[in-house]
């Protein structure tokens, strides 16, 4: 596995084989075998403590444990026999702070981080909680309601239903409501929305 993946990155970033966790310090995405965190389940505990991000890539890892490590931290899983390509956007996509996941898993890990313990509004950076609030008074009524739906893990198919508009509208609505937030994707806005809305 680690010749196809070094075939499939090698030409785009300088990487390296690392043995245990002190080596790779100084990477920027850190790509694990889904194996090495069945072995050992304190590796679940760095992703959100060190500064890369965590690309896992496995053979036929569950759904539940593909959410279990995106709420813990990991940026993605990728499937081991996806082609090299894929591998090479998923890392990429990573790199941008974007979250790499079936889209189909995307309200589950939005419900899943729903549920556990909100951060109290007393941690939250107060600066960075007026400027968040201000930009979400600039959304529209309606993009608001698209917001609050995408917090609530809703699908745009389901949010086109409920607000009785096509899904090509709700598409619209939320490219505008990335751009206004300069939130990536659904999963950051759903996070977002639920700290500051």
């Amino acid at each position: 596995m680690i010749k196809l993946w070094s075939h499939a990155l090698i030409s785009h970033f300088d990487i390296y084989t690392a043995v245990n966790t002190q080596e790779f310090k100084d990477a920027s995405v850190v790509v694990i075998d889904s194996q090495m965190i069945d072995v050992d389940k304190k590796l679940a505990h760095i992703f959100s403590s060190h500064p890369a991000h965590f690309l896992i890539v496995g053979k036929g890892w569950s759904e539940n444990k593909q959410i279990n490590a995106l709420v813990n931290g990991a940026a993605g899983y990728c499937g081991e026999l996806e082609p090299p390509k894929l591998l090479l956007q998923a890392v990429n996509s990573v790199l941008k702070g974007e979250i790499w996941i079936q889209r189909h898993l995307v309200p589950r890990v939005i419900g899943t981080l729903i549920k556990m313990k909100p951060v109290p509004a007393q941690i939250l950076d107060s600066q960075k909680s007026i400027e968040s609030s201000a930009l979400i008074n600039m959304l529209s009524s309606r993009e608001r309601e698209v917001a609050n739906m995408i917090r609530d893990g809703e699908s745009n198919k389901a949010i086109a239903n409920c607000l009785s508009i096509s899904e090509r509208t709700v598409k619209a609505h939320l490219t505008s409501i990335f751009k206004k937030l300069n939130v990536a994707d659904r999963l950051h806005l759903a996070l977002y929305i639920k700290d500051y809305g």
